[in-house]
């Protein structure tokens, strides 16, 4: 126990020196940049917490972890280039809560109702994904096609014919 108090103890003091120094402007933390860690960290610990002991019962802890760690990395990445992807890449904040769910159906036992939402969730977030992509990649020729698929349908072939 005095060892885990004294190792948090340490860690405290390296992130007081490390806020001071950057309240003082001695040093940039560019926390604007680095917040996701506070969603990382936490994340790293619920999967430390669970493959040091790799007990059945524990796999729980990956839930946690899974959400936490993909959003961590989905922010992360978005500061990393520039602040706006998220735009584009929101679908993906769908996609956490599969990424734990799959580690605790992976490590957990493989329980196979945990595939059902997994499935649901990873299915959403991949069309969504994919609109988004599609959208900002190729919007306005996107746009364009339907409007001319549109306009063929209505168009073409209706002679005399009705549509309902």
């Amino acid at each position: 126990m005095t060892n885990s108090r004294n190792t948090i103890g340490l860690l405290l003091i390296g992130l007081g020196v490390l806020v001071a120094l950057s309240t003082f402007g001695l040093i940039d933390l560019a926390m604007h940049l680095l917040w996701p860690f506070f969603l990382l960290v936490p994340a790293a610990l619920f999967h430390f917490g669970f493959f040091l002991n790799p007990r059945q019962e524990m796999a729980g802890l990956l839930v946690p972890g899974g959400i936490l760690g993909t959003l961590g990395l989905i922010f992360l990445i978005n500061n990393l280039l520039g602040g706006d992807l998220l735009g584009v890449l929101w679908p993906l904040i769908i996609l956490a809560p599969a990424v734990g769910l799959y580690e605790l159906y992976y490590f957990g036992g493989r329980n196979a109702g945990l595939l059902i939402p997994i499935a649901i969730l990873a299915v959403v977030a991949t069309v969504f994904l994919g609109i988004e992509l599609i959208s900002s990649l190729f919007g306005g020729v996107f746009g364009l096609v339907l409007v001319i698929v549109g306009l063929y349908l209505i168009f073409s072939g209706n002679k005399g014919r009705r549509f309902f």
